[in-house]
């Protein structure tokens, strides 16, 4: 799939910042950062084609999981997060995240 849509773009794309969204992305939230802006942030990644996002709260031990043409999905306190069929086989331990 991503080289499908690499192959799309011109070569003066492809030498440049290339226009793609990734499939995946992960934010975390530092104890700065007003959660909405992020909201925000992952929204626009999936607008432009994100297919599994991360939003990761460590300060109140959540997780805010955005999909492709689904719901946001929250998540109080997870041990773990599966990289589903996205990154396959993937998990991320959030215990030292938590800590």
């Amino acid at each position: 799939m991503i080289q499908a849509r690499w192959e799309t773009l011109t070569l003066e794309q492809q030498d440049t910042f290339p226009p793609l969204c990734p499939d995946f992305a992960i934010e975390l939230r530092s104890p700065t950062d007003n959660m909405e802006p992020l909201r925000q942030k992952m929204q626009e990644y999936i607008n432009n084609g994100l297919r599994l996002g991360w939003l990761i709260d460590a300060k109140n031990q959540k997780v805010e999981i955005y999909r492709l043409n689904q719901a946001v999905k929250v998540l109080d306190n997870p041990a773990s997060l599966s990289g589903e069929d996205v990154l396959p086989g993937f998990v991320l331990d959030l215990q030292p995240i938590f800590e």
